[in-house]
């Protein structure tokens, strides 16, 4: 059955061509769990970030436009080659096959991790209750750029001094059925970042190309969680409380833009989205409470303003009693 919103092309068919092959391959081709590996902190699944910053002091040092010493390598491969990790993470890039290997980057939204797929070692692992091993080759000559795996390896260092898992279990978690953003550069249409967080999100983690202390989409939402979080503690510190206030009213109440309507079918009456709460603000600001009231529709530098502001269907307010 096709999937409404997916625009079907040569890419989306061959991705979705790719999904069934590899339901007949691996059985489930969307299973509920994938268990890592505690290497970096017992107790702390591993992420590709984790993992990254506890390993990369393992890669030697290069000559300028060179490759390390090969003595270096083979030091850094004996301590690496015996630790053994489980991780699951985001294709980021299309594979580079050569021959009967190929080199391919993870990557779990903030960082990358290259991995080395070689025919004869790798095992591919299904899905089903049955479970077992399938061909591992196979499986991975049916990913795309997008998808999500799931892999089990030893670290090692490539000869141009790449920290890398050399996979020997594959295991497929979830298949991206729409092309990616372009990897180089993002996506830089505001419009879409604002309207497409998703899509900027990607776009975001996959970007290559970075101008000195440009903040990434993640990390702009990860930052405003923390402004918001240290403006909460700060009132909560002089005694204020957050409380919910109605954002449904039977009225349609002040506001510029068209009322926003909906059914409420147990009680069965019609009710508008409380654009403009002048009483309970003014009694707000009376106690304390500040809130802004979105009456410019939906263009973009408004919906960021209240946004701001703490507006919008579930909107929070700080009162203080």
């Amino acid at each position: 059955m096709p999937v409404p919103f997916i625009e079907e092309n040569d890419q989306t068919r061959a991705r979705e061509e790719h999904l069934a092959a590899l339901r007949l391959l691996v059985g489930n081709v969307y299973p509920n769990k994938f268990e890592r590996s505690e290497v970096v902190e017992p107790g702390k699944e591993d992420t590709i970030t984790a993992v990254v910053e506890r390993y990369r002091g393992f890669q030697p040092e290069s000559p300028e436009g060179g490759r390390p010493a090969a003595e270096a390598i083979e030091l850094a491969n004996q301590q690496l080659n015996t630790t053994t990790v489980r991780l699951a993470g985001r294709i980021a890039s299309p594979p580079r096959v050569m021959g009967k290997a190929a080199f391919v980057h993870l990557s779990d939204g903030s960082s990358r991790l290259q991995i080395y797929v070689k025919r004869a070692d790798v095992a591919g692992v299904r899905n089903d209750a049955s479970g077992g091993e399938v061909n591992g080759w196979e499986l991975f000559n049916l990913l795309d750029h997008g998808d999500f795996i799931g892999v089990e390896g030893y670290f090692f260092i490539t000869k141009t001094g790449e920290l890398s898992v050399h996979v020997q279990k594959l295991q497929f978690l979830a298949k991206a059925l729409l092309p990616l953003p372009d990897k180089m550069h993002g996506i830089h249409d505001p419009e879409i970042r604002q309207r497409q967080r998703y899509a900027d999100l990607i776009a975001g983690s996959l970007k290559l190309e970075r101008e000195q202390d440009e903040l990434t989409p993640r990390e702009v939402f990860e930052l405003r969680s923390k402004i918001v979080a240290e403006m909460r503690r700060i009132l909560e510190d002089h005694g204020y409380i957050e409380v919910e206030t109605p954002m449904l009213t039977p009225l349609a109440t002040g506001a510029a833009a068209r009322p926003f309507k909906t059914h409420h079918n147990a009680l069965d009456i019609d009710l508008y989205f409380y654009a403009s709460q002048s009483g309970i603000h003014n009694a707000g600001v009376l106690l304390g409470v500040r809130r802004c009231e979105p009456d410019d529709g939906l263009l973009r530098k408004h919906a960021a303003r209240c946004r701001v502001q703490g507006a919008g269907p579930y909107a929070r307010k700080v009162w203080r009693i």
